[in-house]
């Protein structure tokens, strides 16, 4: 990623808007042309040449014209695009009835009762929003209550989400938005991407915190929770040192706060060792946030928590979502669970990640661009770096991004700088989808897009 003057962090793999539309043919300006008139430019574009998608199967979109592009980035189609078997369940509910959780209804219960037996004991009650950031953002609410305090700790690229309080915990939208007083960051990349031992690792991390733990102390703050993405997508996908977590959930419990995992990256069977993130690292979550993948598209999300965290809540305040948990919500959000559990997801994604982080490591191992590889099940990232040293090369990875858009096949960036590659195919991603995408890898080597 980028800052401009303003202080706005801007996405590596966007559209300009003000430079890009000499590249556009005469229907794709159009219809950009179209969207700057109704939309403005606030929302982002990918790609150099942004991709019109009129329909989806499995993990293949279609454009206009009929192009099927291999989707390795979407985690929110998790278990495929247009997947029949949520289709189904929502044209079924809406045949039925579609309204707000002050009535009784099942839909909700009988999602509820199939969540939270995903979970530890402990995490034993749930209420639904809407999204990731809204989340994210009763999360922290709840956790303020609960603790008494005020203080968050996040990493130091994290993104949390777009409310008002989730944006000024989310250092990743860079100056542009202030972020709040109570907010210390922590820098994990450097630690997580090093060839120092675990042991030595963990220790670094947990210290760190501690340090933040006490800068919040001494402004007075205290410190409410720390929120971590349990995959960190925007410091660079960094899913090493499995345990650390839990380190650090033992640490803000001795500084009077919570652990809050975040699991819109992570969760729903995407890293495959495990259903939730936060279990790989053997961490004792107090609150889990979950959003994007949990109904194929339709906007849904959930805080799972302990209950004496939302008795103290509920003791002083409330909480009323209109439209979360929503029954039409709620039976797309089960036919996810029907499709993680009957189509064996989990293991297939701990399986095809291998399959294609081996691959890709015998292919680029020794390229001069190529500066390694991280992943859990299908959530990978590979770190691209000038061919003469071993600073990182954000632009040669939007050339391997754009290049492979212009083949068909999308992926996108992450990290401080956006030099690394991001793999996040939706979890029915096959063995021939790996032979698709190996085969334009092994075509951009050979025309030296990897030095």
């Amino acid at each position: 990623m980028t800052t401009n003057k303003a202080g706005k962090q801007q996405l590596s793999n966007a559209f300009d808007f003000d430079k890009g539309m000499t590249a556009l043919d005469d229907d794709e300006r159009a219809l950009v042309e179209r969207r700057k008139r109704i939309l403005g430019t606030m929302g982002p574009l990918f790609y150099d040449r942004p991709v019109h998608i009129v329909r989806g199967q499995a993990a293949h979109l279609f454009d206009a014209s009929g192009n099927d592009y291999l989707d390795c980035y979407n985690n929110v189609a998790c278990v495929g695009h247009a997947n029949p078997r949520v289709r189904e369940a929502v044209n079924d509910q809406l045949g039925r009835q579609d309204t707000h959780s002050r009535y009784l209804q099942d839909e909700i219960l009988d999602y509820g009762e199939r969540l939270l037996h995903s979970f530890p004991d402990a995490l034993d009650r749930v209420n639904f929003t809407n999204s990731g950031s809204e989340s994210n953002d009763l999360a922290l609410r709840m956790a303020r209550v609960y603790t008494g305090h005020q203080g968050v700790v996040v990493t130091a690229h994290a993104y949390h989400g777009i409310t008002s309080l989730v944006s000024s915990i989310s250092p990743s939208f860079g100056t542009g938005v202030p972020l709040a007083p109570f907010l210390a960051t922590v820098e994990v990349a450097d630690v997580l991407t090093s060839k120092q031992p675990e042991s030595q690792v963990r220790a670094t991390l947990k210290q760190r915190f501690e340090d933040a733990f006490q800068k919040l102390h001494d402004g007075g703050f205290g410190v409410s929770a720390v929120l971590l993405d349990q995959i960190f997508s925007s410091d660079g996908i960094l899913p090493g040192a499995t345990g650390w977590v839990g380190d650090i959930a033992q640490a803000v419990h001795r500084a009077g706060g919570i652990l809050i995992a975040d699991e819109v990256q992570s969760g729903f069977a995407r890293t495959g060792e495990a259903f939730w993130g936060f279990q790989r690292h053997h961490a004792d979550a107090d609150m889990v946030t979950t959003g994007k993948p949990m109904a194929n598209g339709i906007p849904t999300g959930a805080v799972i928590y302990k209950h004496k965290i939302g008795e103290a809540f509920a003791s002083c305040t409330r909480y009323f979502n209109t439209f979360g948990g929503n029954p039409v919500s709620m039976r797309a959000a089960g036919a996810v669970l029907d499709e993680i559990e009957e189509r064996h997801l989990l293991s297939h994604a701990q399986k095809i990640g291998e399959e294609l982080s081996a691959q890709l490591l015998q292919l680029l191992g020794g390229t001069p661009r190529f500066r390694g590889i991280r992943h859990a099940g299908l959530f990978l990232g590979i770190d691209i770096g000038s061919s003469d040293s071993t600073s990182s090369d954000p632009m040669a990875a939007r050339a391997i991004i754009s290049k492979l858009r212009d083949m068909f096949i999308l992926i996108s960036s992450s990290g401080p700088d956006g030099s690394t590659l991001k793999l996040r195919p939706p979890l029915v991603f096959s063995s021939s989808d790996v032979d698709r995408f190996m085969k334009a890898c092994s075509t951009l080597v050979d025309e030296g897009y990897f030095g």
